[in-house]
């Protein structure tokens, strides 16, 4: 059975077993203008209503955070967010009362640079977090940036969209600061996850450009809302991304 707690003002939800403690945890991160459930369509109520079906997905519980776009500045205020999550439970702080020792990443479009940021900023990172990472995936990241970023600026406002220039400073910063960390002390393999639909972030030369730590890209041919918003548990390919994760 399946608790569904969502702090909709706290842009937060969280989705966990009640019959067991299970000891692993999934976080999802949304991207520019999301929001903590509808970013990701139907997937919390495919995951609270058939997770348990299966016995890989069963271990795991869910949460799913949220920001503010226009609260955050940098890369790193999200990656911040996921650390302050993390460390209540690993903890067994309220809301969790339970201790989780596994973490799975998931992220999509600005939120996957969140946790790039993450991965790097040991300082942040609460003890031992790395080496509680057990996957990381990220859906329709940009990988430099994305084209309709200056049109976020200027018609929206939000100082983030900065950030997702094509090769802004704070990119181009986070790629050297990845490959200088990821030498030092390296972190299970990124997926990374494209649509060949996606106009937001792109695709076409994501083999030119090389992320410290992340496995060769793949493709679906969905767009970059879609990348994230299953339709069904058992015919849907960001389903069957998000269950291998956990494996």
């Amino acid at each position: 059975m399946r608790e569904f707690q969502d702090r909709s003002g706290e842009s937060w939800a969280l989705i966990k077993r009640q019959d067991t403690d299970n000891t692993k945890l999934a976080i999802f991160i949304h991207g520019f203008l999301g929001s903590h459930l509808t970013t990701w369509g139907n997937l919390p109520t495919l995951i609270r209503n058939h997770a348990d079906s299966d016995s890989i997905s069963a271990e795991w519980d869910y949460v799913f955070l949220g920001y503010d776009t226009r609260n955050v500045e940098t890369y790193l205020d999200i990656a911040e967010l996921i650390c302050s999550e993390w460390n209540k439970a690993r903890t067994a702080s309220r809301p969790y009362n339970r201790t989780y020792t596994k973490l799975a990443l998931f992220g999509h479009s600005l939120g996957t640079l969140g946790i790039r940021q993450l991965l790097c900023a040991w300082s942040i990172q609460p003890d031992g977090m790395l080496d509680a990472v057990h996957s990381v995936t990220l859906f329709g990241t940009p990988l430099n940036g994305s084209p309709y970023a200056k049109f976020m600026k200027s018609l929206l406002g939000y100082k983030i969209a900065d950030a997702l220039r094509p090769q802004n400073p704070q990119l181009r910063m986070l790629k050297i600061w990845l490959k200088s960390v990821y030498s030092k002390n390296p972190w299970k393999p990124v997926r990374i996850i494209l649509g060949q639909d996606d106009k937001i972030v792109g695709f076409q030369y994501a083999e030119l450009i090389e992320w410290p730590g992340d496995d060769r890209p793949e493709y679906t041919v969905l767009n970059h809302r879609e990348l994230v918003k299953p339709l069904s548990w058992n015919n849907s390919k960001v389903v069957d991304y998000i269950c291998n994760a956990l494996r």
